[in-house]
């Protein structure tokens, strides 16, 4: 039994090493033959392209030079040694090949940019409102002129009367000179444009109170009451802002080494409110510079937008204001209106002085780190403000003793 299944097995591997070399036999005959065949169709030559008629459809009328042209004679590739054909395409020259269509360019020269000292100019967004330019100097301008006519409280000196508010007047130059020591000029140069804050906030926090007293609150007690309710805040805010100017002009009478017995200073200079051009390329291409520099010369452009968006939202606001409260005057809105639209006028002047402030202030740390102390004082004022006031330290009196009386005999 054993040995018939032996004898079955050895059939059937026999018969598969058969079938196996049969398989490959015939496999080399068809390698074989394809060779063969793919030589002589080289040799013989590409077949002959169809002719620019013959790929036009049925009823399409004849190109024009379908007549003339003529095909060149093929030529033969070369054949190597064992029967083989290589063919090789040529390349064709670079003014030849196809180009992509150039991208399309924009031309910056017709856009609108904003020039910064940082970099190249920055496309502004059609969609964003520039303000219109020119509105933040007028308005500071006109909030730092002296004050006329009394305080609102009629307190007198004391509480800060126009006679006694600009007593003392005190260009920038001369705070730095008195000084006597450059080492502190940015502080007394950021002292003296806070005491121009204030002095700016005490005039508008007067003409707040002056403009409650000119609305008439109508014959209903609540407009009454109302309107009482926004005067006492109006002179709170006053009352802040005189406490406010009082400790800053402290501060910059000791920095600035004043003397004591003399009125509190007025600073005569006005804080910038146009555009600053840094130059910061050329004045650090071969310095060392920190970074709060490097972030104070990118942010300038962006303090002086927020100074004239500012001043732009002041003057919407006032414009807001009487119409509101003309429309009150004819019964169209109510009291509370009107305080509203008074409550915004004051908030957009606050945020206008705070960001003139903020911005001189950036100002002056970038011109510190530019101008090193053997820079004179009227030359680093300079490069805060365009025009400022020229000072002279008075000249010392000369005082001739009196001749020496002569003993006659």
């Amino acid at each position: 039994m054993f040995r018939w299944l032996w004898a079955c097995v050895l059939c059937l591997v026999a018969a598969a090493a058969a079938c196996g070399a049969t398989c490959a036999a015939a496999e080399a005959d068809a390698a074989s033959s394809t060779a063969e065949l793919t030589a002589e169709d080289v040799a013989s030559g590409p077949p002959p392209a169809a002719s620019a008629a013959d790929a036009l459809p049925a009823g399409s009328p004849p190109p024009a030079d379908a007549g003339t042209a003529t095909e060149p004679p093929p030529n033969e590739p070369p054949r190597s040694a064992d029967g083989t054909t290589s063919i090789v395409a040529a390349t064709p020259p670079v003014a030849d090949r196809p180009l992509a269509p150039p991208a399309e360019q924009t031309d910056q020269a017709a856009l609108p940019a904003t020039t910064t000292a940082t970099g190249p100019p920055a496309t502004a967004a059609a969609e964003v409102p520039v303000p219109p330019p020119g509105v933040a100097e007028p308005l500071l301008a006109g909030v730092l002129e002296p004050m006329k006519g009394r305080p609102s409280n009629g307190d007198g000196a004391a509480a800060g009367s126009p006679g006694q508010l600009y007593a003392r007047p005190l260009p920038l130059l001369e705070a730095l000179e008195r000084s006597g020591d450059r080492a502190r000029r940015l502080w007394i140069t950021q002292a003296y444009w806070k005491v121009a804050q204030g002095y700016a906030l005490v005039c508008w926090s007067t003409e707040a109170i002056d403009r409650l007293e000119l609305i008439a609150p109508g014959g209903d007690p609540h407009d009454r009451a109302t309107l009482d309710v926004a005067t006492a805040a109006a002179r709170a805010d006053l009352a802040d802002a005189r406490a406010q100017l009082g400790a800053a002009q402290q501060e910059l009478v000791d920095l600035a080494r004043l003397p004591v017995s003399e009125p509190l200073p007025w600073p005569v200079d006005r804080p910038l409110a146009g555009p600053y051009q840094t130059h910061f390329e050329a004045i650090f291409a071969t310095r060392v510079v920190t970074g709060r520099v490097r972030a104070i010369a990118r942010t300038l452009p962006a303090r002086h937008e927020a100074v004239e968006s500012r001043a732009a939202a002041v003057r919407a606001a006032e414009t807001a204001m009487a119409m509101a409260e003309a429309d009150h005057a004819k019964g169209k809105r109510p009291i509370e209106a009107v305080v509203a639209a008074h409550a915004a006028v004051v908030a957009q002047q606050r945020e206008f002085l705070q960001a003139v402030k903020v911005y001189n202030l950036e100002i002056a740390e970038y011109a510190m780190a530019v101008a090193d102390l053997s820079v004179p004082d009227d030359r680093f004022v300079s490069m805060l403000i365009p025009a400022p006031v020229r000072w002279r330290p008075p000249e010392a009196a000369v005082v001739t003793p009196p001749a020496a009386a002569v003993a006659v005999p």
